[in-house]
């Protein structure tokens, strides 16, 4: 098991910003993460974070594909602008389904399960790695759907790690991909899709309805996180390739 993200840094946000702002359980998040662990062990596709950082080693680009509003016009600019060549796509959750429903297959999928959980697995078995967050309110659908994918499987919590379990920060699978990009060594990252400051939007791919006052702080949280790792030298640009201010 392993710590990505600095430990003793991540514990103080997860307890100082995200726990006060969302009321989580400690222990809930924690059983979510034995229960993944427990999984994916000894399954053939499993993969381990250092064998992505291999994979994935000519990057120095990525491109995360946040579930906002704006993803279906950014994504069909970035496409006819030839712009997603040469990037590592990251894909959180829902806006999987816009993906492949412009024949586009990201490289990854950071997904806690509450987006179309078919469409995320036909990624999977297209190529994707899928990156599975295990926190306290999708117990049931860890349990559910973990075994449905058959490509390439790793996981992620946002509390203490456990075998094929790892922590590299990030709240939401928007903020998570970006810090899993920044985990992967890369530090210029395009934001597609990132509406953090209008009104709380349930994306296309959304399998589970959502909380307008729960999903508007779990925003201004993402927010907060990014401008953290904006601190430590990452670069954020649109899908113009202009500087991204949060």
């Amino acid at each position: 098991m392993s710590w990505v993200i600095d430990r003793e840094w991540w514990m103080r946000i997860y307890a100082d910003l995200i726990v006060k702002s969302i009321d989580l359980s400690f222990e809930k998040d924690q059983q979510a993460t034995d229960l993944l662990s427990t999984l994916l062990d000894g399954r053939s596709n499993l993969i381990e974070f250092d064998e992505m950082i291999g994979s994935f080693k000519g990057f120095d680009e990525s491109i995360v594909f946040g579930c906002g509003p704006s993803l279906v016009s950014d994504l069909e600019f970035l496409m006819g602008n030839n712009a997603l060549k040469d990037k590592l796509l990251i894909s959180a959750d829902g806006a999987t389904t816009v993906l492949i429903n412009h024949d586009i297959t990201p490289h990854i999928v950071v997904t806690d399960l509450d987006g179309l959980v078919a469409d995320i697995a036909w990624a999977s078995l297209k190529g994707s790695v899928i990156v599975v967050h295990a926190h306290g309110d999708n117990i049931d659908r860890v349990s559910k759907f973990v075994p449905m994918f058959k490509g390439r499987i790793i996981g992620s919590t946002q509390v203490e790690p456990r075998p094929h379990v790892y922590n590299f920060g990030g709240f939401t699978d928007g903020d998570r991909g970006v810090f899993l990009s920044h985990s992967l060594g890369i530090s210029r990252i395009i934001l597609a899709g990132f509406d953090l400051d209008g009104e709380p939007y349930s994306c296309p791919g959304k399998l589970v309805p959502f909380n307008k006052r729960v999903k508007k702080k779990k925003l201004e949280i993402a927010k907060t996180l990014l401008k953290e790792l904006e601190s430590k030298g990452v670069r954020y640009f649109n899908v113009k390739g202009e500087p991204y201010v949060l």
